[in-house]
Order: C-alpha cells, then structure tokens, then sequence
C-alpha cells in the first residue's frame, strides 16, 4: 500500500511538471504599446565645379662626398628655381619649401662583410610649392621649375578655393533626393510621410580633377599641356520619417 501511493504521488508530479512547461511554451508577450511606423531613406547628390587654384610642386635632388658639397650644391638649384618663378611676377608669399633633408649615403650591403659600413656621400632634397590663383599658368610654371634645374618628381593639382557653398548646395540636393525617394515610397504602399524623426550626415568629399602627377625630364622638352577639367563635390544624408 505504501509503495502504491508513492508511485501514485510520482505520477501525478510529473504530470504537473508536464502541463507546467506545455503552459510556459504556449505563453504569448503582447506589447503594451505600438512600434512607430517609420520610413528610412538616403539621398545622394553630386555638383561639379572647375578648379580655381593649381600647386605647382618639384624640388631637388643633389649628393657629393661631403655634406657642405651635397647642401651647397642644392642650394643652388633650388635658387636660381626661385629666381625663375619671380620672375614670372608670381608673389613670394605663393612660394614655399618643404621636405628639406639632409641622409648619409652607404656602399650597398655586402653579408659577407660584417664590419660596420662607413659614410661614403651625403643626399640632400629640398621641394617646392607654388600656389597659383590662375590655373592656366600651370604649364608654365611647371616648365620653369624644370628649366631652372628641378629635378625631382614634378607635378600639379588642382582644388577649389572656397568648396563650402557648393558643398552646401550638394547637402540641399541630397535632402531633396531623399525626401523625393521617400514619397514614392511611401505613395507606393498606400502611406503618406510625417515629421522627420532624424537627419544623419554620410560622409561626402571632392574628387579630385585631372592632374598630372609627374613630369619626366628629358634632353629635349615641348611646352607641358595641362588641362584643370573639373571637381566633384558630393553630399550623402540618410534622413527618418514617421509614416502616416
């Protein structure tokens, strides 16, 4: 009789148990509260402009025995590049160095010898930029610094001066793209839009023109064509709605 009941106590337990989970897995949450219908959308637009300033940048490369041989040697070069860019009436506050270093020289590495290597010659490089407000002078410019005895990698670029208002009217027209795309959207579907509900800024920037990015110099050397073609200026925005 004792060994009826437990087992009649056992069973009724697990049947407990059982309706127990059957309860919890058939437990449905309903929210107090509707999530807000939203629209999502972003808008994108592009304003092209033609460059209104040109850098013009070259230098000079010069090595010798000794240090004072190898500086005096590229100051000179870099001199008569100064006089010759005066000389075309360009303002000296357009004018600026950078990049000036002065670097031991050694015999190439030999693994057989593991004696320490000893200074051999010195290299010296100094550059130059010159910012133009005429973009047609370009050429010329980059001919000069050459003719004057430049001799490191020329080149120019191209950029706008003031980009903010073009850049604004790029932000304009994204929004207006956006709200554009966000419309028919929402008319697709039988909704109409409601206050905005956020606006975020995507990343946007200035493509950069045609430019050349070095100049060969060679024995002989035709005048240097250079055409500043245009900029791109670009905005992205990714702006939220309320959907009626």
């Amino acid at each position: 009789m004792f060994i009826k009941a437990n087992f009649s106590v056992f069973v009724f337990s697990a049947f407990l148990v059982a309706l127990t989970t059957a309860a919890n897995a058939a437990t449905i949450t309903i929210p107090t509260t509707d999530a807000p219908r939203t629209i999502v959308m972003t808008g994108e637009a592009e304003v092209k402009a033609e460059p209104d300033q040109a850098v013009v940048s070259g230098g000079a490369v010069t090595q010798s025995r000794t240090a004072s041989d190898a500086v005096a040697a590229n100051s000179e070069i870099m001199s008569r590049v100064f006089d010759s860019i005066q000389k075309m009436g360009i303002a000296r506050k357009a004018i600026a160095t950078y990049g000036f270093s002065l670097e031991p020289q050694y015999p190439p590495r030999n693994d057989k010898d593991p004696q320490p290597h000893t200074i051999i010659g010195y290299e010296v490089s100094n550059g130059i930029t010159i910012t133009l407000d005429d973009v047609t002078r370009a050429g010329a410019v980059l001919d000069a610094l050459i003719d004057a005895g430049a001799n490191q990698s020329a080149g120019v670029t191209f950029s706008i001066r003031n980009p903010q208002p073009l850049l604004d009217q790029a932000r304009a027209e994204a929004g207006k793209d956006a709200l554009n795309r966000a419309q028919i959207y929402a008319r697709s579907v039988g909704a109409a839009l409601g206050p905005v509900r956020s606006i975020r800024e995507g990343y946007g920037g200035i493509a950069a023109s045609n430019s050349i990015e070095s100049v060969v110099v060679t024995a002989r050397r035709v005048a240097t064509p250079i055409e500043a073609g245009q900029q791109s200026i670009t905005a992205t925005v990714t702006i939220e709605w309320a959907v009626k």
